[in-house]
């Protein structure tokens, strides 16, 4: 019976390593990501192979648990439909863009859980582990004054 429950533990033991060393935290320090910052029109020009190519976002994202913290060296790029492949372009080539299809371009195109919505979460969770640790218990205040009141009662 002995050998039965030390072969059902080290069995459950060895299982648990395993599933631990594949649940890893994801994080990013840095990596590479493309945003789609404009769908622009089908045009000749702007084909490579069979894939139409639109306006993008090429920047590196710190981040943890999928949530962006930081964002560094922005640049805008042509980017195939899929969004796998970008292509880099001149100045030049940006205000040609621009010229040509009436945009309007702001220094970072990314949305604003890129930018700040990650800050903030991570500012919640640290100061929630901040409040934990320095608020007093509330249960062990409390348990002297009534005991208190009850001898002062009697």
């Amino acid at each position: 019976m002995k050998k039965i429950v030390l072969l059902i533990t080290f069995t459950v033991l060895c299982a648990h390593q395993a599933f631990a060393k594949r649940a890893r935290i994801p994080v990013c320090f840095p990596c590479e990501k493309l945003a789609l910052v404009k769908d622009l029109p089908n045009d000749e020009g702007l084909k490579e192979g069979t894939n139409f190519l639109n306006l993008g976002y090429l920047y590196e994202e710190y981040s943890a648990v999928w949530i962006p913290a930081w964002n560094t060296k922005g640049k805008y790029v042509l980017i195939n439909e899929d969004e796998t492949v970008y292509y880099e372009i001149t100045d030049a080539q940006l205000a040609e863009l621009e010229t040509k299809y009436n945009l309007e371009l702001s220094e970072h195109p990314l949305s604003f859980w890129k930018k700040i919505g990650g800050k903030a979460v991570y500012i919640i969770i640290i100061g929630l582990i901040i409040w934990g640790k320095l608020s007093p218990d509330n249960e062990e205040e409390e348990e002297p004054q009534t005991e208190a009141a009850e001898k002062t009662a009697e």
